[in-house]
């Protein structure tokens, strides 16, 4: 009997013990050691937030987004075992409220009493600006500081598209609705001229006073010393924009300087990994990223993202009947896309914010279509730098009769009604047709003007005024009323905790949607469609999805942004 006992309880050993040491195993393994200093690297393509890994992500490791920098660097300013931060950057695609956003995250990382340092093996205005917001910012000696003020150009087609014979018959509501202007225009009209260049100064009038603030000097020492510029790496540190210049060797010994002796990193993905939590309560975070089409979204073949609206649609019913899901915040990057498949958006963000609160955060971009579908929301934020506004209608098509001329070819054609030749891409628009379609147009705009009254509790006239499709920064349509307050995702998940009235001392959980699936289970459940990046379309449905842009009566298409230097 003894031996029985004995017997029994091993067992007890091996089927509650054992599981027990295995648990506090898998715990201890992933928490952050003490002394550890966070290490995020920035540089590439840095998309909004990342897209479902693939077979490629198996060897290479997954790409980091926005989404991943912003959330590593705000966990770890609330993590006691995290005491530094040691920032690399390279040049990258960021425009300026993503840059912003993240340099909102650093200071804030920077307020909690832990230390920053920034290493730049060659600067120019977007890296500089990034990496600026560190307590340190060393550079590579024998490099370029290649800092000298920003410039805005624009490319013009229609010089080119005159010697091919093809005609841009386009349409537009608004006066600086200038998206088809590099079609039509072969300079900068007045309108596109002064909108282009207010954009662009309020960009260097945030970044002068960014930089002036985190290197604690006047804006107007800052402004100098830029048009000054270029420098080379080692004269830097005497413009007091950066402290010193070492190698990447003699940085990492100033980080472990800092550190108190202690040479322990950890790596941006792998911190996520160890530092997820997870509970009840939930703040569901909708990522309304692309341009936007009827059914589906997708990622193209040439890269970038259609946000269709069905899926879109599909995540706001989702959260809304989602009890644990106390509020939604949705993430607009977006220049815009077919009118009607923004109001499909707002209709169900719309229908959410009946049940619970609906903020909106809008990150480089939230213009035009991708204003309409948050217009509605409970509180719109944005950083100083978003491009928002917009509100205005476009629509047309080429006519390819020169070329075809040109190039010896003729077609023929029999039509039941006048209009059937409407899309038709071998004749302008008929003047009964440009009719229709102006008449179908200024509906278009006038809905879109009586939504923004609507939801910003505005008058029509005052949004009509402030309308015309023309672009604002974050920063400009706050001061219109156009956008509640500044800032990035975090101060808006902040916003959506209030109005949900949820405890401070109280923690959430985020659910991002559409909710990411690994490459394993996209393999084994092909034929699940609630993911936004599912798979990527076939060029015929990609092109399909493209040729519905020039079908459909209007667009809201962010007028054209030009290249910033």
């Amino acid at each position: 009997m003894k031996h029985i006992g004995k017997i029994i309880l091993v067992l007890i050993a091996l089927f509650v013990v054992v599981p027990v040491l295995a648990i506090l195993g898998i715990i201890y393994s992933h928490r952050v050691k003490p002394n550890t200093v966070l290490v995020v690297r920035i540089e590439g393509e840095i998309p909004e937030r990342s897209a479902q890994d693939s077979l490629q992500d198996l060897f290479t490791g997954p790409p980091t987004s926005v989404t991943d920098i912003t959330e590593g660097i705000e966990r770890a300013r609330t993590d006691p075992h995290i005491t530094g931060l040691e920032l690399l950057v390279g040049e990258t695609n960021l425009s300026m409220g993503s840059l912003q956003e993240i340099r909102d995250r650093i200071q804030a990382f920077n307020n909690a009493h832990k230390f920053s340092v920034g290493y730049l093996e060659f600067a120019t205005n977007r890296s500089y600006y990034l990496a600026s917001a560190c307590h340190t910012l060393i550079m590579l000696p024998k490099s370029e500081f290649h800092l000298h003020g920003m410039m805005a150009s624009t490319t013009f087609m229609r010089g080119t598209f005159d010697k091919l014979g093809i005609f841009p018959d386009f349409l537009h509501i608004g006066d600086y609705k200038n998206a088809t202007n590099v079609y039509t225009e072969k300079k900068f009209t007045a309108a596109h001229r002064e909108a282009t260049k207010a954009l662009v100064d309020d960009w260097y009038r945030q970044f002068i006073q960014g930089v002036a603030a985190s290197r604690g000097l006047k804006t107007d020492e800052v402004e100098k010393i830029i048009a000054a510029g270029p420098y080379n790496s080692d004269s830097a540190p005497a413009t007091h924009l950066v402290d010193r210049v070492a190698y990447a060797n003699d940085a990492r010994g100033f980080v472990e300087q800092e550190n108190h002796g202690h040479d322990r990193r950890i790596g941006l993905h792998r911190y996520l990994d160890k530092s997820e939590t997870f509970t009840v309560d939930k703040i569901a975070v909708i990522y309304a990223v692309g341009e936007i089409v009827p059914g589906t979204s997708g990622n193209s073949p040439w890269g970038g993202e259609m946000m269709g609206s069905e899926t879109i649609a599909r995540q706001f019913r989702r959260a809304s009947d989602d009890d644990s899901v106390k509020a939604v915040v949705v993430r607009v990057d977006s220049p815009g896309g077919v009118a009607f498949s923004s109001e499909v958006i707002r209709h169900e963000l719309e229908r959410t914010r009946a049940a619970k609160p609906v903020v909106v955060s809008m990150g480089d971009v939230a213009a035009s279509g991708g204003y309409w579908l948050a217009m509605s929301a409970n509180r719109i934020i944005a950083e100083p730098g978003t491009v928002t506004g917009s509100i205005g209608v476009l629509m047309g098509k080429f006519n390819l009769q020169g070329l075809y001329e040109k190039l010896g070819l003729s077609t023929d054609f029999v039509a039941t009604t006048e209009n059937s030749t409407l899309e038709y891409p071998l004749q302008n628009f008929t003047p009964a047709q440009r009719e229709i379609v102006l008449r179908n147009m200024r509906a278009t705009y006038d809905d879109f003007i009586h939504g923004v009254a609507a939801g910003r509790h505005m008058k029509v006239e005052d949004v009509d005024r402030i309308a015309q499709g023309r672009v604002w920064t974050g920063e400009r349509a706050r001061e219109l009323g156009l956008v509640d307050e500044l800032g990035g995702l975090h101060t808006a998940i902040a916003r959506a905790r209030e109005l949900a009235r949820i405890p401070a001392s109280e923690k959430v959980s985020v659910l991002s949607l559409p909710a990411h699936r690994s490459f394993i289970e996209r393999l084994l459940n092909s034929s699940d469609d609630d993911d936004a990046f599912a798979s990527t379309p076939s060029l015929r449905v990609w092109l399909g999805k493209l040729q519905s842009l020039s079908t459909y009566s209007a667009w809201t298409i962010l007028p054209g942004i030009p290249e910033v230097q």
